[in-house]
């Protein structure tokens, strides 16, 4: 997997350095060569045996067997959702839109203004989206990539408990991790968190390595794959001081804590170079302003509790009740563990798992519970490496637990995700889907009657208003990064008035279900 990692951030990285270059028409070859590449990869015989091994261990173990099918059945589940039609709103915002534009344009820019603010920050998934658009403008490969980042987690997290638990120890922490309602919900959307949480599952698992083994590569690697992580979301460096104050507490050497350091910055740093070019600021939009109080940092201790019990009702994304039920237990195992005088991986694990959600307190929580999603694997592997600790009542309670929760979960993303199987055995149109699914109230875009296509025909539009561009199938410009440049003959509204300097255009159609109003402008008339 560490190859994997590794390759997929070498692409990232070359996808970047292709649109800076301008040079995005190249994007379509790199990313066959990717293919060829990764198809190795999955021919590697080592790769097979291993999972013909662990084939044979789960076979002989009933409940390890039923474990594995629930596992499975959340995965068709979550299939499902990502072979239907993106709906999640911050994909339709930037994940997917700022590669499109990126895409029309033939290269990477910065996009200025209060829209697409988020075009500054390192964009390491984007990237692989950006590459999927070129095959699959609609969308679908873009949410297959982050569907497969939810599978690559829950494998990640299963070799990292095989390090201190059996084989069903193991997979109850995979399943109970990966049938989670946030899982299934973030599987079925081109969001960023899936791939965040495999590069830091990947360096939590080096760090271990080293810490056991001592091979300087490990901790390097782990370096790496923690940037890798900063390079898909800014939120992991809150993940950083736990992994050097673990560093310096096993090695006694600050040479190996800046080397760590050094190595982790490094990956994200073409990123950080570019926005400060940009901006100013490397780590735009932060501290810049623009953000509102919602995304200040939560410095008040008082409120961290309410910040965490927010994790388990929010209505959109709540994390399974089994986290809440055994955190007496887990938070009374992990004092013992960490006053017990040896120095054990599981002990540096209990002090990464304090670190990280201590950090996790302090970020701002717009995000919901998806900004637990990277740190939600150690906290199941955790909890199930106390209860194995602990009575064989709660071994039993846990394991009831877990199958109850994931059978519940499982109907309830089934039942979410129906809507999708109609349009995807092409029994409804995705034009009907969409028209019945978008909030267009809420910004969303959609050319539901086909008028625009037709009166439109590819050429360039200047939009105005509106807020999640991504179904637009026309190039256009927003106001929100361009003034308006001559020889644009359409400028497309929503939900906002034509400005005064534009009155002179005539409205040649309008869309009361979409608030769409388009007009033909004199392109060597109105200027800016």
């Amino acid at each position: 997997m560490v190859e994997l990692a590794i390759i997929l951030g070498i692409f990232g990285n070359l996808v970047f350095g292709l649109g800076l270059w301008g040079k995005l028409f190249l994007i379509k070859p790199l990313t066959l060569l990717l293919a060829v590449v990764l198809g190795g990869l999955m021919v590697q015989k080592k790769m097979w045996l291993a999972v013909w091994g662990f084939w044979k261990k789960v076979k002989k173990d009933k409940i390890a067997l039923g474990l594995l099918a629930f596992g499975g059945a959340q995965a068709g589940v979550n299939l499902i959702g990502a072979l239907g039609p993106e709906l999640g709103f911050d994909a339709l915002w930037y994940h997917l839109t700022i590669p499109k534009i990126y895409l029309q344009f033939g290269q990477i820019f910065y996009l200025r203004g209060g829209l697409y603010y988020y075009s500054a920050m390192p964009k390491l998934t984007e990237m692989f989206y950006l590459a999927s658009l070129a095959f699959s403008p609609a969308g679908t490969l873009a949410k297959l990539i982050h569907f497969s980042f939810g599978l690559l987690s829950a494998a990640a997290l299963y070799y990292l408990a095989k390090r201190y638990l059996k084989l069903r120890g193991a997979l109850i922490a995979a399943v109970m991790f990966y049938t989670t309602l946030i899982v299934g919900w973030e599987s079925i959307s081109a969001y960023v968190d899936l791939s965040r949480t495999f590069f830091e599952i990947l360096a939590l698992d080096l760090f271990l390595r080293w810490s056991e083994k001592r091979k300087p590569a490990d901790l390097y690697e782990s370096a790496i794959m923690l940037g890798l992580a900063l390079s898909v979301k800014l939120l992991a460096f809150f993940s950083l001081p736990v992994f050097l104050i673990l560093t310096f507490w096993k090695s006694h050497k600050i040479q190996l804590v800046l080397k760590y350091f050094i190595f982790t910055l490094i990956v994200p740093l073409p990123w950080l170079i570019w926005s400060t070019l940009k901006t100013g600021n490397p780590i735009y939009p932060i501290f810049s302003g623009i953000l509102d109080q919602t995304h200040a940092l939560v410095l008040n201790p008082l409120s961290w509790g309410k910040e965490f019990f927010s994790f388990f009702i929010h209505p959109q994304d709540p994390i399974s009740p089994i986290f809440l039920i055994f955190l007496p237990l887990l938070i009374f195992g992990l004092v013992k563990m960490i006053k017990e005088n040896k120095n054990s991986g599981l002990k540096k694990l209990s002090f990464y798992f304090g670190g990280v959600m201590l950090g996790l307190m302090v970020t701002p929580n717009t995000g919901g519970a998806r900004f637990l999603l990277p740190y939600l694997p150690v906290w199941s592997l955790l909890t199930v490496i106390m209860v194995e600790q602990s009575t064989r009542f709660l071994k039993r309670v846990l394991l009831v637990l877990v199958i109850l929760t994931a059978g519940v979960n499982l109907g309830y993303r089934a039942l979410a995700n129906w809507k999708f199987v109609p349009v995807i055995i092409g029994r409804q149109s995705r034009t009907d889907f969409l028209s019945r699914n978008l909030k267009f109230d809420f910004g969303d875009f959609y050319d539901v009657d086909g008028r625009l296509d037709q009166l439109i025909n590819h050429d360039w539009v200047y939009v105005i208003g509106g807020h999640n561009w991504f179904y637009a199938d026309f190039p256009f410009v927003h106001e929100s990064f361009s003034s308006f440049v001559p020889g644009l003959g359409y400028i497309l509204t929503q939900n906002a008035i034509l400005p005064e300097k534009f009155q002179g255009a005539r409205e040649i159609y309008a869309n009361s279900q979409t608030k769409i109003r388009l007009y033909l402008i004199n392109p060597f008339g109105q200027n800016d």
